[in-house]
């Protein structure tokens, strides 16, 4: 990846998720929160079963979490030391 970190966006709007700082990454993260919502309602509106909703939901929450603690990490160690 990349070790300049001047290079990534940290203000204004950008495509690329990985052209974006931790910070703003984190943020994204958040903003796509309510999306595991929208993919419960949507997966029991299709037809699955209860079961099989909630472990994809489930999988889906678990790997949400786990990105916004790493980019929480990721903004700790490189971008709030910095200052």
């Amino acid at each position: 990846m990349w070790d300049d970190h001047t290079q990534r966006t940290d203000k204004g709007f950008e495509w690329y998720y990985f052209n974006l700082t931790y910070r703003r990454k984190m943020i994204r993260t958040l903003w796509m929160t309510p999306l595991v919502l929208v993919l419960y309602f949507l997966l029991r509106f299709i037809g699955l079963d209860l079961m099989y909703t909630l472990i994809f939901v489930g999988v889906g929450l678990l790997s949400h979490i786990l990105q916004l603690a790493y980019n929480y990490h990721m903004w700790n160690k490189y971008e709030r030391n910095i200052s």
